[in-house]
Parts: C-alpha cells; sequence; structure tokens
C-alpha cells in the first residue's frame, strides 16, 4: 500500500469534530424514535389485542422503511451530505409526532414504515460523512464515538417509553422524542458545517490506494469486497440487536417474572454496554485491526449471551445483558472498512449497499422474533442471539484490511489529532 499524504491544514480538526458532533445529535435523536417500541410493545399488544406475530411485524415494518438506506446512499453522493441529513431530521420529526395519533394496525403501521424512510436516508449520509472526514488511523475511533448516538439514543428512548408509558400509556413518548428532533433539525440546518468531499483524508487515501479518485460510477461501488462483507456483517448485528431490544422486554416479564419497568431496565442496559462496547471496539479496531477487533470482541459476546439464556438470577441477568452489549458493539470497526477501501466519491453508495443489508437483517431480526415466539416459545426466540453473533465473529474474516501509512506534510500535521 502507497504512503498517504494527508493535505488538510490545521483548521481541519476542528472542522472533522463538528462535523462528529451534529452526526452524534443526529444519530441520537434518530435511535430514540425506534427505541421506544420495545418498551411500549406489551401495552400495544394488550390495547389493540393482537398476536406476538402482528407486534412483531409492526416492528418489522419500521425496517421495510428503513430500506431507503440504499436511496439515501445515492442522493448522499449527488445533493450532499448535509442536504439529506437535514430533509431526513425534518421528516422523522414530523411522522414520530404522528405516530402518537395512530388508532389502530392500520394506522400504526403506516406510520412506523413513513417514519423508517425518512430515518434511513440519514445513515449511509452520515456515516460516509464521519468516517471520510477522519484518517484511517482514527477512523475507527471517530465512527464508534458517532455510534454511540445509536446506542445512547436507543437507552434514551427505551427511558423515555419505559416512564412515560407506565404512567400515560403507550401513546405518551412519541410527541417528545418527535419534538426533539424537530428542534435539532432546525438547529442542524443553520451550523452543521460541510466541505466538499475532495478535501478529506478520505479523499487522500482514496488516490494513494487506486492512483485516482475521480471518474467513479455507482456501478464501482457493486464491486468493492468489504461493501458485501459489511451488508453480511450488518445484516446479522442489526438482526440481533432489534431483536433484543423488540423481544427481550416481553421475554422477561414473561420467563423471569420481571415487571415492566423491570424489562425495560434490562434493555436499557443492553444498549449501555454497547455505549461502551463501541468506543471499546473503536479503540481495539484502530490500534490492533478492524478483523481481529471483530472477530475477538463479538465471539465473547456470543458466549455472554449463550449464558444469559440459561441464567435465572435478576443480577446475572444484568450483568450478561450488559456484558453482551459491551463485548458485541462491533459495527463501528466493520463499518470502517467500507471507508477504508472506498473513494468518497462513491462512499455514500457504498454505504448505502453495505447498509441495506443491515437494514434486511433489521427486518428479519423482530419478525423472526415474533414467529418463533408465536410458534415455538420465547426461549426459543431468545436462543438465536448468540448463534448470530457467533456467524459475524466468522464472516468478519473474508474482509480485505489495507493497512496505511500516512505521510503528512508541514500544517497537515494536525489533522492526525483529530
Amino acid at each position: 500500500m502507497r504512503p498517504v499524504t494527508y493535505r488538510q491544514g490545521a483548521d481541519w480538526p476542528p472542522y472533522a469534530r463538528r462535523v462528529l458532533i451534529w452526526n452524534w445529535l443526529a444519530w441520537l435523536l434518530n435511535f430514540t424514535d425506534r427505541g421506544m417500541i420495545g418498551p411500549l410493545l406489551p401495552l400495544i399488544i394488550a390495547q389493540l389485542g393482537i398476536s406476538y406475530a402482528t407486534a412483531g411485524s409492526i416492528v418489522s415494518l419500521f425496517f421495510v422503511g428503513y430500506l431507503s438506506t440504499f436511496f439515501g446512499g445515492l442522493l448522499s453522493d449527488r445533493l450532499g451530505r448535509k442536504k439529506l441529513c437535514t430533509v431526513s431530521l425534518f421528516g422523522f420529526g414530523l411522522t414520530t409526532c404522528a405516530t402518537s395519533l395512530a388508532t389502530g394496525v392500520g394506522t400504526l403501521s403506516l406510520a412506523r414504515v413513513v417514519t423508517g424512510i425518512f430515518e434511513g436516508l440519514q445513515y449511509p449520509a452520515a456515516a460516509a460523512w464521519v468516517s471520510e472526514s477522519f484518517p484511517f488511523l482514527q477512523r475507527a475511533r471517530a465512527l464508534a464515538i458517532w455510534e454511540t448516538g445509536y446506542s445512547l439514543g436507543t437507552l434514551l428512548g427505551i427511558v423515555l417509553a419505559t416512564f412515560l408509558g407506565a404512567h400515560f400509556g403507550w401513546r405518551a413518548a412519541w410527541p417528545v422524542g418527535g419534538g426533539l428532533t424537530l428542534c435539532l433539525a432546525v438547529l442542524f440546518a443553520r451550523f452543521a458545517p460541510e466541505r466538499s468531499r475532495r478535501e478529506t483524508p478520505g479523499y487522500d487515501e482514496a488516490q494513494a490506494h487506486a492512483g485516482t479518485a475521480s471518474q467513479l460510477s455507482w456501478r464501482d461501488a457493486l464491486g468493492i469486497r468489504n461493501v458485501w462483507v459489511v451488508f453480511v456483517l450488518h445484516g446479522l448485528y442489526n438482526f440481533t440487536f432489534w431483536m433484543a431490544g423488540a423481544w427481550i422486554p416481553l421475554y422477561v416479564i414473561k420467563t423471569r417474572h420481571m415487571s415492566m419497568v423491570g424489562g425495560g431496565l434490562l434493555s436499557a442496559i443492553l444498549f449501555a454496554g454497547v455505549s461502551v462496547g463501541l468506543v471499546l471496539n473503536g479503540f481495539v479496531a484502530d490500534r490492533f485491526g478492524r478483523v481481529r477487533a471483530v472477530s475477538f470482541l463479538t465471539f465473547l459476546a456470543a458466549l455472554a449471551l449463550a449464558l444469559f439464556t440459561r441464567v435465572q438470577s435478576p443480577v446475572l441477568l444484568f450483568v450478561l445483558m450488559g456484558l453482551g452489549g459491551v463485548l458485541g458493539a462491533y459495527i463501528s470497526s466493520a463499518i470502517a472498512l467500507v471507508t477504508d477501501t472506498t473513494s468518497p466519491e462513491i462512499a455514500g453508495t457504498a454505504f448505502g449497499i453495505a447498509l441495506f443489508g443491515g437494514e434486511i437483517g433489521a427486518v428479519l431480526g423482530p419478525i423472526t422474533g415474533g414467529f418463533l415466539a408465536q410458534t415455538f416459545g420465547l426461549q426459543t426466540a431468545i436462543d438465536v442471539l448468540p448463534l448470530s453473533l457467533l456467524a459475524a465473529s466468522l464472516i468478519v474474516w473474508l474482509a480485505k484490511e489495507p493497512i496505511r501509512h500516512a505521510v503528512v506534510l508541514g500544517a497537515v500535521d494536525s489533522a492526525s489529532e483529530a
């Protein structure tokens, strides 16, 4: 691999940090919305009189809408990252508020699909924007920090839904989450910075890797091995954690006799663990390699969740669920593999393809959990979780992991501090 000469000046690290902060805030609220559905599911099932399978289908319909990630990637390469993220924020802020007005299964399903469409537009745009703004040796950590927005946002959504739902019913949390999103959308449109993608560290790396980063077509993204490896890895990741987010509260309520608040808090512990694990995984990946970090830590996470399915002690349930989140939070290291081998000129498209796999997994997770719970029992549904993590720990070895040595000249030295 050729050395990389980064051309960014001393003003680049503060700019990159601002990109990270604004996208983190947007990502936080993107996941606040979807984190609310799991704790509210027992209330929705009871009020609407629906089966587990129907409830799982409603959760999965959100992720059917979220398949817009593919188009979000294409549009972000053509229209710009910021423009698409802003449209996304306004769109899902409004539809999250509207979810509280649903009168039955049909209108609730429609609200969740449309919300998913708007939220899906943000994912590839933000992933490409953050990852291309940081150099190779800091990329996994930057993405890890950004991805804590997803885990902490999910945690925030779980807490809001658990306590507002317990006191005011399942409709109460949606206007709160949607209102916060609309406030951020106004600030994001006004203050989030965006520079040309040809000024980024990611562009410099693409030139060093291929000799040129111009005249690329979206079709070139189809031939990148890491795009398809991450397609599968992200699918397994979302399958695992969105099945867990949807069904863990009901599982422990029915099989471990916890209260609604206890079930919601156990689910919250999972995503609190993910918040810590994202940073840990990103640090390990930058230091020891993306593939080794994902494989080793995810294997340990599979063991923790396998033990979770067999213990009865509430203390051990919380400990093992937290460990599963800490050790299984491999997604930031995995998606860094896309930027490592892709030019920013087509990075949005590449992420759109790779993340599309994630949304297929997210669609299948809740509905598979509902089908298995309805047909074979909740225990069988939860037993699937460690198996999907074990598969990810093996499949990651198919990825290509370049090793780049940066040659930094003059004022560009400060870029390494980003």
